[in-house]
Protein backbone atom coordinates (compact mmCIF):
# COMPACT_ATOMS: atom_id res chain seq x y z
CA UNK A 1 0.00 0.00 0.00
CA UNK A 2 0.89 3.62 -1.08
CA UNK A 3 1.26 6.03 1.57
CA UNK A 4 -1.11 7.99 -1.33
CA UNK A 5 -3.45 4.88 -0.91
CA UNK A 6 -2.83 4.90 2.75
CA UNK A 7 -3.75 8.51 3.25
CA UNK A 8 -6.50 8.41 1.06
CA UNK A 9 -8.32 5.38 3.26
CA UNK A 10 -7.57 7.59 6.11
CA UNK A 11 -9.80 10.70 4.55
CA UNK A 12 -12.14 8.01 3.75
CA UNK A 13 -12.67 6.43 7.19
CA UNK A 14 -12.66 9.86 8.65
CA UNK A 15 -15.76 10.67 6.42
CA UNK A 16 -17.24 7.36 7.56
CA UNK A 17 -17.34 8.24 11.22
CA UNK A 18 -17.36 11.74 11.80
CA UNK A 19 -19.82 12.95 8.82
CA UNK A 20 -23.25 13.39 9.70
CA UNK A 21 -26.19 10.76 8.57
CA UNK A 22 -26.95 7.15 8.82
CA UNK A 23 -24.10 4.52 7.51
CA UNK A 24 -25.69 4.69 4.13
CA UNK A 25 -25.75 8.08 3.71
CA UNK A 26 -22.02 8.15 5.05
CA UNK A 27 -20.96 5.42 2.88
CA UNK A 28 -22.48 7.18 -0.23
CA UNK A 29 -21.02 10.67 0.98
CA UNK A 30 -17.57 8.95 1.30
CA UNK A 31 -17.83 7.19 -2.11
CA UNK A 32 -18.45 10.66 -4.03
CA UNK A 33 -16.00 12.12 -1.97
CA UNK A 34 -12.89 9.60 -2.65
CA UNK A 35 -13.93 7.14 -5.21
CA UNK A 36 -14.00 4.19 -2.92
CA UNK A 37 -17.12 1.98 -2.22
CA UNK A 38 -16.77 0.25 1.35
CA UNK A 39 -15.94 -3.19 -0.43
CA UNK A 40 -12.87 -2.10 -1.74
CA UNK A 41 -11.48 -0.97 1.61
CA UNK A 42 -13.14 -3.55 4.09
CA UNK A 43 -13.30 -7.25 3.63
CA UNK A 44 -16.05 -9.53 4.45
CA UNK A 45 -14.80 -10.92 7.29
CA UNK A 46 -16.26 -13.88 10.00
CA UNK A 47 -19.69 -13.76 8.12
CA UNK A 48 -20.07 -10.18 8.74
CA UNK A 49 -19.75 -8.11 5.38
CA UNK A 50 -18.24 -4.66 4.82
CA UNK A 51 -21.11 -2.85 5.92
CA UNK A 52 -21.88 -4.78 8.97
CA UNK A 53 -17.81 -4.54 10.13
CA UNK A 54 -18.13 -0.74 9.57
CA UNK A 55 -21.56 -0.23 11.77
CA UNK A 56 -19.96 -2.06 14.66
CA UNK A 57 -17.23 0.02 14.20
CA UNK A 58 -18.67 3.56 13.83
CA UNK A 59 -21.61 2.60 16.75
CA UNK A 60 -18.95 1.84 19.04
CA UNK A 61 -16.75 5.36 18.16
CA UNK A 62 -19.40 7.44 19.34
CA UNK A 63 -19.85 4.96 22.23
CA UNK A 64 -16.66 5.96 23.29
CA UNK A 65 -17.22 9.39 23.06
CA UNK A 66 -20.31 9.14 24.60
CA UNK A 67 -18.96 7.87 27.77
CA UNK A 68 -16.76 10.79 27.94
CA UNK A 69 -19.07 13.20 27.74
CA UNK A 70 -21.08 11.57 30.69
CA UNK A 71 -18.06 11.66 32.47
CA UNK A 72 -17.20 15.63 32.08
CA UNK A 73 -20.95 16.71 32.55
CA UNK A 74 -22.21 14.30 35.74
CA UNK A 75 -24.04 17.25 37.01
CA UNK A 76 -26.10 18.24 33.69
CA UNK A 77 -26.55 14.48 33.03
CA UNK A 78 -28.69 13.69 36.73
CA UNK A 79 -30.55 17.13 36.13
CA UNK A 80 -32.01 16.13 32.21
CA UNK A 81 -31.68 12.09 32.43
CA UNK A 82 -29.58 10.05 30.73
CA UNK A 83 -31.58 9.40 27.77
CA UNK A 84 -32.05 13.30 27.17
CA UNK A 85 -28.64 14.40 28.44
CA UNK A 86 -27.31 11.15 26.00
CA UNK A 87 -29.38 12.68 23.43
CA UNK A 88 -28.12 16.14 22.95
CA UNK A 89 -24.57 14.31 23.73
CA UNK A 90 -25.13 11.95 20.74
CA UNK A 91 -25.99 14.83 18.61
CA UNK A 92 -23.00 17.05 19.20
CA UNK A 93 -20.54 14.52 18.77
CA UNK A 94 -22.25 14.37 15.19
CA UNK A 95 -22.13 17.87 14.59
CA UNK A 96 -19.36 18.65 16.30
CA UNK A 97 -16.95 15.67 15.56
CA UNK A 98 -13.12 15.86 17.24
CA UNK A 99 -10.58 17.95 15.71
CA UNK A 100 -8.15 17.14 18.30
CA UNK A 101 -6.40 14.10 19.40
CA UNK A 102 -7.00 14.92 23.44
CA UNK A 103 -10.00 13.61 24.20
CA UNK A 104 -9.79 16.63 27.13
CA UNK A 105 -11.08 18.74 23.98
CA UNK A 106 -14.15 16.67 22.85
CA UNK A 107 -16.53 18.74 25.40
CA UNK A 108 -15.34 22.21 24.74
CA UNK A 109 -18.03 23.64 22.77
CA UNK A 110 -21.11 21.56 24.17
CA UNK A 111 -22.58 24.32 26.26
CA UNK A 112 -22.50 26.74 22.48
CA UNK A 113 -23.77 23.86 20.79
CA UNK A 114 -26.18 23.85 23.52
CA UNK A 115 -27.13 27.29 23.36
CA UNK A 116 -27.57 27.26 19.40
CA UNK A 117 -29.64 24.62 18.84
CA UNK A 118 -32.31 25.58 21.74
CA UNK A 119 -36.05 25.39 20.61
CA UNK A 120 -36.82 29.11 20.22
CA UNK A 121 -37.82 31.86 22.67
CA UNK A 122 -41.76 31.72 22.82
CA UNK A 123 -41.85 28.29 21.04
CA UNK A 124 -45.56 26.58 22.04
CA UNK A 125 -45.55 28.93 24.59
CA UNK A 126 -49.28 29.44 24.00
CA UNK A 127 -50.14 25.86 24.37
CA UNK A 128 -48.24 25.47 27.35
CA UNK A 129 -48.82 28.76 29.04
CA UNK A 130 -45.43 28.95 30.58
CA UNK A 131 -44.17 32.28 29.29
CA UNK A 132 -41.17 34.39 30.13
CA UNK A 133 -39.78 31.78 33.02
CA UNK A 134 -39.80 29.00 30.46
CA UNK A 135 -38.24 30.82 28.09
CA UNK A 136 -35.37 31.39 30.50
CA UNK A 137 -35.49 27.45 31.37
CA UNK A 138 -33.88 26.98 28.01
CA UNK A 139 -30.99 28.76 28.71
CA UNK A 140 -30.17 26.21 32.15
CA UNK A 141 -28.68 22.88 30.23
CA UNK A 142 -26.28 25.09 28.23
CA UNK A 143 -25.32 26.93 31.20
CA UNK A 144 -24.88 23.99 33.43
CA UNK A 145 -22.84 22.89 30.62
CA UNK A 146 -20.65 25.98 30.91
CA UNK A 147 -20.06 26.09 34.54
CA UNK A 148 -19.12 22.27 34.57
CA UNK A 149 -16.61 22.80 31.46
CA UNK A 150 -15.26 25.86 33.72
CA UNK A 151 -14.54 23.36 36.42
CA UNK A 152 -12.80 21.05 34.25
CA UNK A 153 -10.45 23.32 32.46
CA UNK A 154 -9.54 24.55 36.24
CA UNK A 155 -8.67 21.25 37.18
CA UNK A 156 -6.46 21.13 33.97
CA UNK A 157 -5.10 24.61 33.90
CA UNK A 158 -1.75 25.59 35.56
CA UNK A 159 -2.31 26.64 39.20
CA UNK A 160 -1.04 28.69 42.13
CA UNK A 161 0.42 25.86 43.91
CA UNK A 162 3.96 26.16 43.19
CA UNK A 163 4.13 30.21 43.70
CA UNK A 164 5.75 31.84 46.37
CA UNK A 165 3.79 33.00 49.12
CA UNK A 166 3.55 36.77 48.06
CA UNK A 167 4.60 39.72 50.99
CA UNK A 168 2.42 42.62 50.90
CA UNK A 169 0.03 44.82 52.71
CA UNK A 170 -3.75 45.16 51.73
CA UNK A 171 -2.39 49.01 52.00
CA UNK A 172 -0.43 48.70 49.05
CA UNK A 173 -3.98 48.75 47.04
CA UNK A 174 -4.04 52.64 47.37
CA UNK A 175 -0.55 52.44 45.89
CA UNK A 176 0.14 53.33 41.86
CA UNK A 177 2.64 50.67 42.12
CA UNK A 178 1.14 47.51 43.01
CA UNK A 179 -0.17 46.05 39.32
CA UNK A 180 -2.41 42.66 39.53
CA UNK A 181 -2.64 39.88 37.01
CA UNK A 182 -5.44 36.88 36.90
CA UNK A 183 -4.13 33.47 37.28
CA UNK A 184 -3.92 30.94 34.41
CA UNK A 185 -6.30 28.84 36.40
CA UNK A 186 -9.38 31.63 36.67
CA UNK A 187 -12.86 31.07 34.75
CA UNK A 188 -15.31 33.98 35.27
CA UNK A 189 -18.64 33.24 34.56
CA UNK A 190 -21.88 35.33 33.84
CA UNK A 191 -24.83 33.92 34.95
CA UNK A 192 -28.56 34.16 34.32
CA UNK A 193 -28.97 31.02 36.97
CA UNK A 194 -27.57 30.69 40.76
CA UNK A 195 -25.85 27.53 40.19
CA UNK A 196 -22.94 27.45 43.43
CA UNK A 197 -25.12 25.54 44.99
CA UNK A 198 -26.46 23.12 42.60
CA UNK A 199 -23.43 21.68 41.67
CA UNK A 200 -22.67 20.98 45.92
CA UNK A 201 -22.05 17.10 46.77
CA UNK A 202 -24.39 17.30 49.60
CA UNK A 203 -27.22 18.85 47.26
CA UNK A 204 -30.94 17.91 47.03
CA UNK A 205 -31.46 16.38 44.08
CA UNK A 206 -35.13 17.66 44.19
CA UNK A 207 -33.56 21.24 44.13
CA UNK A 208 -33.91 23.27 41.08
CA UNK A 209 -31.44 26.08 40.45
CA UNK A 210 -33.11 30.24 40.90
CA UNK A 211 -33.36 32.26 38.27
CA UNK A 212 -31.06 35.25 39.40
CA UNK A 213 -28.63 36.83 37.42
CA UNK A 214 -24.86 35.48 38.94
CA UNK A 215 -21.72 36.28 38.63
CA UNK A 216 -19.33 33.47 39.16
CA UNK A 217 -15.24 32.94 40.10
CA UNK A 218 -13.72 29.73 39.88
CA UNK A 219 -10.20 28.90 40.41
CA UNK A 220 -7.67 26.11 42.04
CA UNK A 221 -6.20 26.91 45.00
CA UNK A 222 -3.81 23.74 46.98
CA UNK A 223 -5.49 21.70 44.16
CA UNK A 224 -9.14 22.08 45.50
CA UNK A 225 -11.41 23.99 43.16
CA UNK A 226 -13.06 27.28 44.67
CA UNK A 227 -16.18 28.01 42.98
CA UNK A 228 -17.25 31.53 44.39
CA UNK A 229 -20.24 34.04 43.51
CA UNK A 230 -19.05 37.64 43.40
CA UNK A 231 -20.17 40.91 43.33
CA UNK A 232 -20.55 42.46 39.66
CA UNK A 233 -17.68 44.73 40.64
CA UNK A 234 -15.45 42.08 41.88
CA UNK A 235 -15.95 40.10 38.48
CA UNK A 236 -15.29 43.36 36.81
CA UNK A 237 -12.31 44.03 38.25
CA UNK A 238 -11.19 40.32 37.72
CA UNK A 239 -11.86 40.91 33.80
CA UNK A 240 -9.93 44.25 34.41
CA UNK A 241 -6.75 42.09 35.68
CA UNK A 242 -6.37 39.29 32.63
CA UNK A 243 -3.09 41.41 31.56
CA UNK A 244 -1.25 42.75 34.17
CA UNK A 245 -2.64 46.33 34.94
CA UNK A 246 -1.89 48.75 37.79
CA UNK A 247 -4.88 47.81 40.62
CA UNK A 248 -6.09 52.01 40.51
CA UNK A 249 -6.61 51.08 36.69
CA UNK A 250 -8.11 47.99 37.36
CA UNK A 251 -10.24 49.60 40.18
CA UNK A 252 -11.51 52.41 37.47
CA UNK A 253 -12.46 49.96 34.79
CA UNK A 254 -14.06 47.95 36.96
CA UNK A 255 -16.27 51.31 38.49
CA UNK A 256 -17.15 51.97 35.14
CA UNK A 257 -18.44 49.15 34.43
CA UNK A 258 -20.02 48.14 37.28
CA UNK A 259 -21.96 51.24 38.02
CA UNK A 260 -19.74 51.92 41.53
CA UNK A 261 -17.96 54.73 42.49
CA UNK A 262 -13.81 54.22 41.90
CA UNK A 263 -13.51 54.86 45.65
CA UNK A 264 -15.85 52.64 47.38
CA UNK A 265 -13.96 49.93 44.48
CA UNK A 266 -10.61 50.55 45.94
CA UNK A 267 -12.04 50.91 49.66
CA UNK A 268 -13.39 47.47 49.12
CA UNK A 269 -10.61 46.08 47.43
CA UNK A 270 -8.11 46.66 50.81
CA UNK A 271 -10.47 44.05 52.47
CA UNK A 272 -10.92 41.54 49.24
CA UNK A 273 -7.49 41.68 48.00
CA UNK A 274 -6.37 39.27 50.18
CA UNK A 275 -9.45 37.01 49.87
CA UNK A 276 -8.65 37.08 46.26
CA UNK A 277 -5.11 35.81 46.13
CA UNK A 278 -5.71 33.37 49.22
CA UNK A 279 -8.43 31.99 46.33
CA UNK A 280 -6.06 31.82 43.80
CA UNK A 281 -8.36 34.54 41.41
CA UNK A 282 -5.06 36.98 41.08
CA UNK A 283 -1.68 37.39 41.72
CA UNK A 284 0.74 40.21 42.20
CA UNK A 285 2.55 41.06 39.14
CA UNK A 286 6.13 40.61 40.53
CA UNK A 287 7.97 42.26 37.67
CA UNK A 288 6.67 45.38 38.23
CA UNK A 289 6.43 45.18 42.36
Amino acid sequence: MTEQSLALIQQWMKSVITERGDLVEKLDSAAQQHGLPAEQVVAEKRGLSARERLSIYTSGYVARLLECMRADFPVLRRFTGDAVFDAFARAYIVTEPPHSPSLFDLGARFAQFLDETKPAAGAGENEMNTGDEMNVLLDLPAEMARFERARTEVMRAHGTENDPQPSFSPLDVLSSDLKLQTTPCLRLLALQFSLIDFFQEDRDESAQPDVRRSFVAISRSDYRINATEIEPWQFAFLRACERPVSAHIAARRAAEESGTEASSVLANLVLWLPVAIQSAFLRIDNQTH
